[in-house]
């Protein structure tokens, strides 16, 4: 049998993948070729043991190690201490094989980076972008860490397994695809204030062919591509930029927050759904508002310390660690520094406001793809009360170094002034 692989961009740290419908059957062949001489290693939870672990278990017989199982409930969380232990628990000669989605994916991927082995992924629903990135989003000490790690040498996506998926997984996985939009905005700032700047293929992975992915919320098909082009675009670019902006800072932070709705974690692409919303003001704020306009609305620039203390109030949940502090004092700028960079803003503003009117999906438009792929379209639809919504602008400001909106209005003494287009969330 000729395996029948989907085109892989030039340089990538996946050498295979396999995605149609039926394709699930050609997995053994897969390892075979891309893993000679290795022996499989299927680890799951008892959910995509039904979907598809069980089967390719059947398909390899005696030619695999015995599966670990993960239990099916309570959801399963990516903590770095699981990662570790199934690193220890991997089988010499082995070809580690992640059935599941991102929680199975990121986990293996994390214990295969470690043992510095190649892993498979099978993937059992079209609900991330992470199956074909390099990296894992794991719990480190409660808080959400990207750990290098490199991605799958080999995927498999069989589009009659993702439909078998919850169909909340696949709105999950359509809302974090539509989140590039937002991502995509958030770099064209920093590219244009000089910060970041974009790196042309990089962008176009992602970027070209984004709006006709995401313009049919019922087409699994374009919304995996989409959300597989992102991953390739982060191995790339060794970084999560390509695929996220300050959406995913608020995402973040909430998943920091324990965020739960009627007693469940909410799903990262829901959180990141509502983020995508949320950086829609923001970006519309920019858009609707010369800067000549908010110049009288801007707040003066913090000393060092006046930002400590500030930094030190936000952090009030105390579930945060030492990230929002080592985050907002390594790119605290001093008053002189901040009006240098708010000359700068002057200066670009109508480049911004042009650049980003091309970029975003204008927020009405955006909610109703939100709603029409079932996806959560407001702060209450996640469990997020007005207190905890509101918070979360300063709050994500201060967890990365990566420029975003979020960085730009801070800077021009705006954030606070921001916020308030949010009641339209409300």
């Amino acid at each position: 049998m000729v395996l029948r692989l989907s085109p892989i961009p030039e340089g990538m740290q996946t050498a295979a993948f396999l995605s149609g419908r039926g394709v699930f059957t050609s997995v053994p062949e897969l390892l075979q070729t891309f893993f000679p001489g290795k022996k499989p290693w299927i680890i799951a939870d008892e959910n995509t043991w039904r979907a598809a672990g069980k089967a390719l278990q059947e398909m390899l017989g005696c030619s695999a190690y015995l599966p670990h199982i993960f239990p099916g409930t309570p959801r399963l969380h990516p903590e770095m201490g699981i990662a570790h232990m199934l690193a220890e628990k991997m089988p010499e000669n082995c070809v580690p094989v992640a059935v599941g989605s991102g929680v199975i994916n990121d986990m293996v991927k994390c214990a295969a980076g470690e043992k510095l082995v190649p892993y498979c992924c099978v993937a059992t629903a079209c609900s991330v972008d992470g199956y074909t990135a390099g990296g894992s989003a794991m719990l480190v000490n409660g808080s959400k860490t990207t750990v290098p790690c490199p991605a799958p040498y080999a995927v498999c996506a069989d589009a009659d397994i993702l439909e078998t998926a919850p169909p909340e997984m696949f709105s999950s996985g359509y809302a974090d695809l539509l989140a590039k939009v937002t991502g995509g905005a958030d770099w064209l700032i920093a590219d244009t204030m000089e910060v970041e700047p974009i790196r042309q293929d990089v962008w176009d992975l992602v970027q070209k062919d984004l709006r006709s992915r995401v313009s049919d919320p019922g087409n699994m098909t374009l919304v995996f591509e989409g959300l597989a082009a992102s991953g390739y675009a982060m191995q790339i670019y060794l970084d999560s930029r390509p695929a996220s902006g300050c959406e995913h800072l608020f995402s973040h932070v909430w998943e920091m927050e324990n965020l739960q709705f009627q007693g469940e974690d909410v799903s990262h692409g829901f959180k990141v759904g509502v983020g995508t919303l949320v950086a829609t003001l923001l970006f519309e704020y920019v858009i609707n508002h010369s800067f000549e306009e908010l110049c009288s609305r801007m707040t003066p620039p913090l000393t060092r310390e006046e930002r400590l203390q500030e930094v030190e109030r936000l952090a009030v949940r105390g579930c945060y660690g030492s990230i929002p502090r080592d985050a907002a004092m390594k790119k605290y700028l001093p008053p002189e520094e901040t009006l240098l960079r708010r000359e700068t803003a002057c200066a670009k503003w109508g480049e911004l406001q042009k650049k980003l009117q091309n970029q975003i999906i204008p927020f009405e438009e955006l909610r109703m793809m939100l709603k029409n792929a079932g996806c959560p379209a407001g702060p209450a639809e996640i469990g997020l009360d007005r207190e905890q919504f509101l918070h979360v602008l300063p709050m994500a400001q201060t967890i990365r170094v990566r420029y975003t909106v979020l960085d730009l209005l801070y800077e021009c003494g705006l954030l606070a002034d921001a916020c308030k287009s949010l009641e339209k969330l409300l």
